[in-house]
């Protein structure tokens, strides 16, 4: 959510994986891993935009093709079919052929990304395929072992409150998605290093066009389509997205959580602990105050009060639905188990890091140095 800078866009002073926000910062995770012989590359899609729509905006950008959202998913949410264009411009250079097996890294929502970017390129989507049969976009068909390792970082696999909080009281919904159309309509589809793409809604220009024409209807539709991040983020959204994402038999899954609270014995609640960064003080007090309270038929206690400003760790585990198969990477490690495709292999999360210090934000390029040598050692010792 909100991510911005590949090299489709100038902003090499600005990187988003490696220290953005630090004056000076021009080194990245990315150059580490070139730097070590690892080939990676970092998407950039919508930044406000549903799992769905911005795994369509994946593919095409490794595909190197145009980005079709399917007919059916369309009609559902009352938007344009076909989005941007890669064609020429695929992110890894040449067009990626579903054969060479690469590995999915997703950061917070970007999981649920590489989550169901999996899953549809293992098993298809049959609403699509019914929908437009031959013509139904390669994404949709399934059948491909495409995805060596899918790996994830403080994911909301669950769902957070604070996108509850965001959704169900509606006016900060409708506030942002009058921004974002005064944005297309006034500046384009980019503000400052971000680039919108919500040309598929007409709420911000279309590929070639400079702006966006104003239009009551298609703001109020975007608005309405419930077809974004904010209520993908939402408890059931996300309940609705893990009832649709499958788990590959032929993938590997990782998963790694931080928390920034600690229990307070005098209060019996949380506290936030000193190093978390002032963005995320007031969206922890707002999962603090929530403790108790039972929202999209969960009861906020226990995991889901224990949060890095953003995810409980309740949500950024593994997904729910996938309990059965979810196991300890410690526990396994300990036991000397073979570390098999299909499951769930969660870390111990990391205490005092908050909802940023995965991108780099804090103390790189040391600890987050190490920790994607180790992350890198991991995929490569279980791989087969």
């Amino acid at each position: 959510m909100v991510g911005w800078g590949t090299e489709y866009e100038d902003y090499d002073k600005f990187p988003y994986w490696g220290g953005g926000f630090k004056l000076g910062q021009t080194d990245s995770i990315l150059s580490v891993f070139e730097n070590i012989g690892v080939e990676a590359y970092a998407t950039n899609p919508g930044p406000f935009n549903s799992a769905w729509d911005r795994t369509c905006e994946v593919y095409a950008s490794l595909t190197g093709r145009v980005v079709d959202y399917g007919e059916a998913h369309s009609k559902n949410h009352n938007h344009e079919r076909y989005g941007f264009s890669y064609e020429g411009r695929a992110l890894m250079g040449e067009p990626w052929n579903l054969q060479d097996k690469i590995n999915l890294l997703g950061y917070s929502f970007g999981s649920e990304v590489a989550r169901l970017l999996t899953s549809l390129l293992a098993f298809g989507n049959e609403e699509e395929l019914a929908a437009t049969g031959g013509e139904t976009s390669e994404l949709f068909k399934g059948g491909y072992n495409s995805i060596n390792a899918c790996i994830t970082l403080s994911a909301p696999h669950n769902g957070t409150p604070l996108a509850n909080v965001l959704v169900d009281t509606k006016v900060p919904m409708m506030f942002l998605a009058t921004v974002f159309h005064f944005i297309g309509c006034t500046f384009g589809n980019n503000i400052g290093p971000v680039s919108l793409q919500l040309g598929h809604f007409g709420v911000t220009p279309k590929q070639g066009q400079e702006r966006a024409e104003f239009s009551l209807a298609k703001l109020y539709n975007y608005y309405k389509s419930g077809d974004n991040c904010g209520y993908d983020m939402t408890i059931r959204g996300a309940r609705e997205l893990n009832d649709m994402i499958k788990m590959s038999p032929d993938t590997y899954y990782y998963s790694f959580s931080t928390y920034s609270t600690v229990l307070n014995e005098e209060s019996g609640r949380q506290d936030i602990v000193g190093n978390t960064n002032l963005m995320f003080i007031p969206t922890s007090l707002i999962l603090k105050s929530m403790e108790g309270l039972k929202v999209d038929g969960v009861d906020l206690v226990g995991d889901w009060v224990i949060n890095d400003g953003v995810i409980s760790l309740a949500s950024s585990r593994f997904p729910d639905v996938d309990e059965a198969f979810a196991k300890s990477y410690k526990e396994v490690m300990l036991k000397k188990e073979e570390i098999k495709k299909g499951i769930w292999y969660y870390m111990e999360p990391i205490f005092k890091m908050d909802h940023f210090d995965f991108c780099g934000i804090e103390d790189f390029p040391t600890t987050m140095e190490d920790f994607y040598f180790d992350l890198i050692d991991i995929v490569k010792a279980n791989s087969k």
